[in-house]
């Protein structure tokens, strides 16, 4: 568990902010392993990150200041167990009722075929309180496998920085808000 900080919140009600979130699983079941995830739906979920209950790769994000409301997008295609796999999921923060559109999942650094379901009237994920658990979801549900490299982005990583980060490439890390363009006005 790595515990709650607004840098990995990435929406405040109003407005969703992009972000990304790369790592490679080994999974012993492929089916309802949990990668990575922020609060428990229906409760405190603001983004949850998976392979679901039929092995696709999946992304949600949630706004629980309307109760059972959520952007959904799937892999068509289905994950392997027993072998190591590159997954990433990106969101551009794009908000609203549409706000799966702005979804796009990578498996080995290509982008997938994906399906997009919803429930509710999403407006933005809301920024609670709510710890952020590896391999592990609702204090009761743990994945049977192997997590490592775990990266969230706080941006949108293009299909570039998703092939390079698949391929061991420097993926250069970028701060909200930077510019870089600060002078040293003394010696």
């Amino acid at each position: 568990a790595i515990a709650d900080s607004a840098h990995l919140s990435f929406g405040d009600g109003t407005s969703d902010s992009p972000f990304s979130i790369s790592v490679w699983i080994n999974m012993e079941v492929s089916n309802d392993f949990e990668i990575v995830n922020k609060g428990t739906y229906n409760s405190d979920a603001e983004w949850r990150f998976l392979s679901g209950g039929s092995s696709n790769l999946t992304l949600s994000i949630y706004d629980e200041s309307v109760g059972s409301t959520y952007e959904i997008a799937y892999t068509t295609a289905t994950l392997d167990a027993n072998k190591w796999i590159h997954v990433c999921g990106t969101y551009n923060g794009v908000g609203g009722t549409s706000a799966n559109a702005g979804i796009i999942l990578y498996i080995n650094g290509v982008s997938q075929a994906v399906t997009l379901t919803g429930g509710g009237t999403y407006v933005a994920m809301e920024n609670l309180a709510e710890e952020v658990r590896i391999g592990q979801y609702n204090d009761d549900e743990y994945s049977q496998g192997s997590i490592a490299g775990l990266k969230i982005h706080n941006h949108e990583l293009s299909a570039t920085e998703v092939k390079e980060d698949y391929s061991g490439a420097s993926v250069p890390f970028k701060y909200k808000g930077a510019n870089q363009t600060s002078l040293n006005s003394s010696t």
